[in-house]
């Protein structure tokens, strides 16, 4: 017992290090806009959008930089907000953007470290090649390109030496970020989001876990846009996991290079995510764009099953139907209300429910998009203190994350 209290201690300490980080970058960004508003009182209209464009910048590289050096579950972040161009300045999205695929490689002496642990001194026996340069480096584990002995290229995801020792330290401190902050944001539960995001890497720190994700997930009759990559189970282990080598185009980079594309790719992949939670009751949780290649017949590959959600039976029907109604694309007899209450959600008075309904009403005769409806329903809900399944809020992310996807492109979400 008293081993468990020193090392929660310990973790918090050695922790508390990237949290002085993170208040020192925070103080550094309030400081950018505090002098952005001494300044903008003097200006003309147009000279104050220039400057405040210039100020968002600023924030924005500060912040990347705070969450690229404190890596792990700091990344995490970045990339849950890099999507949500509905509540961020375009400057935030384009800089933390880049925490998608730009996270700090180890030497590969620690990486083959790892590598004689799971698979033996004689490792190499198994490869005709092996490419020490990793080709991507993430919060949790780096991927490099090996070729088998057998002759097939394969991608191999070597999770990172001290991985596990950072999300000990850290996920403790995060969640005190996220309850101390959530008071201060009102655009989304943000300490909903950080114990999702903690819970989600926790998961992605168990390859075996993301092994199983990966086979269930490719047994599903998936459209044929969607590309599941086959798994070498032999050599997969709780941290090494290796899968066939796909090549393509980032979809970020595809959609730059082919932005005639856009509109219809983008809203074949929604539709495909709609379909696993509608459908399937599976579907893959963490769609940033750095998780999609766009491969040379047009169809996309996804990657990384480290999280995926399951839905049981009932909640498949319950928030099918829910999402049905909240988009316009279902009416029924039943209160929507009534639907909340069986799909989980759960007020002190239910009164709320209709509150909300007749806002969900009015912003579908307004045309907002569904996307929209979706994020300002929960937005009143939590205001409303509706206590939201936690279940849905993870599906809800999921959907918000293409939403803001669509409208960097400028693309309708109907």
């Amino acid at each position: 017992m008293l081993s468990d209290l020193f090392q929660t201690v310990n973790s918090v300490v050695s922790g508390g290090e990237r949290y002085l980080s993170a208040t020192r970058g925070g103080f550094e960004i309030e400081q950018t806009y505090r002098a952005y508003r001494n300044r903008a009182s003097d200006l003309s209209p147009l000279e104050q959008r220039k400057l405040l464009a210039q100020t968002h910048h600023q924030g924005a590289r500060k912040l990347t930089q705070l969450f690229h050096d404190n890596g792990a579950i700091w990344v995490k972040f970045g990339q849950f907000l890099s999507s949500r161009s509905d509540i961020l300045p375009m400057q935030y999205v384009m800089e933390l953007e880049k925490l998608q695929d730009d996270a700090k490689p180890v030497s590969f002496s620690s990486i083959e470290r790892v590598l004689r642990r799971e698979w033996g001194s004689q490792w190499r026996q198994q490869f005709q090649s092996f490419d020490e340069q990793p080709v991507a480096a993430a919060s949790v584990a780096q991927v490099h390109r090996a070729v088998l002995a057998t002759g097939e290229a394969v991608a191999v995801k070597v999770q990172l030496p001290h991985a596990r020792k950072l999300f000990n330290q850290d996920s403790l401190v995060f969640r005190a970020l996220g309850t101390v902050g959530a008071p201060l944001i009102s655009q989304f539960d943000l300490k909903q989001v950080t114990d999702q995001i903690i819970d989600m890497t926790l998961q992605e720190l168990d390859f075996l876990s993301e092994e199983a994700n990966l086979r269930k997930f490719r047994a599903l009759p998936h459209d044929s846009l969607i590309y599941v990559p086959t798994m070498y189970e032999q050599l997969s282990t709780s941290r090494v996991l290796v899968t066939e080598w796909i090549d393509g185009l980032r979809l970020t980079d595809y959609l730059n290079r082919n932005p005639q594309r856009a509109e219809g790719l983008l809203r074949q992949l929604l539709s495909c995510y709609v379909q696993q939670i509608t459908q399937f009751g599976v579907y893959h949780a963490d769609p940033h764009p750095g998780n999609f290649l766009v491969m040379a017949d047009g169809r996309v590959a996804v990657l990384d099953y480290g999280a995926i959600g399951e839905l049981t039976p009932e909640e498949t029907q319950h928030y099918a139907t829910l999402l049905q109604v909240l988009f316009g694309k279902l009416h029924t007899d039943q209160p929507l209300g009534q639907l909340f209450r069986k799909a989980g959600f759960v007020a002190r008075d239910q009164a709320v429910f209709e509150e909300v309904a007749d806002l969900v009403l009015k912003e579908n005769l307004r045309n907002h998009e569904a996307t929209d409806i979706l994020g300002i329903a929960l937005d009143r809900m939590r205001n409303l203190k509706v206590r939201i399944p936690d279940s849905f809020v993870s599906l809800a992310r999921v959907v918000l994350t293409f939403g803001g996807l669509l409208k960097t492109y400028r693309i309708a979400v109907d």
